[in-house]
């Protein structure tokens, strides 16, 4: 059985550990990221099926960059935005590879819902 793997990348602690427990209690495998380099490792290393971004991270690439980055790397990896600062502009016309966008702080009903529409519906763990 192949257990759905989802990237968590926000640089606050108390956030990102808040949503890995979520998305682990759901049965997802959800591995967490503090800085777009700590993601974009986690990329290479794994087989990830959707990506939790923060767009305002400190550091010289900043969520909305590895956003773009990966668009522009052609990645199929659905994102879904979860971040306190969201321009409109994003929410009005998400780039192609944003699937969602979700303000901070979230409800964790409509955070769970959301994660299982944009997986698809599919279950945390598949046959495969």
């Amino acid at each position: 059985m192949l257990q759905t793997k989802i990237l968590v990348v926000d640089d606050d602690p108390y956030v990102r550990t808040l949503v890995v427990k979520i998305l682990n209690g759901l049965g997802y495998l959800a591995l967490p990221a503090s800085d777009a380099w700590q993601a974009m490792d986690q990329l290479q290393k794994y087989s990830i099926d959707l990506i939790i971004l923060d767009l305002r991270m400190p550091g010289p690439v900043d969520g909305e960059q590895l956003l773009f980055t990966l668009r522009d790397q052609g990645s199929g990896v659905p994102v879904i935005v979860l971040s306190g600062w969201v321009d409109d502009d994003i929410i009005k016309a998400p780039p192609e590879c944003v699937h969602a966008v979700l303000k901070k702080p979230i409800k964790i009903d409509s955070f769970t819902e959301t994660v299982a529409s944009v997986l698809g519906g599919t279950p945390a763990t598949t046959d495969s």
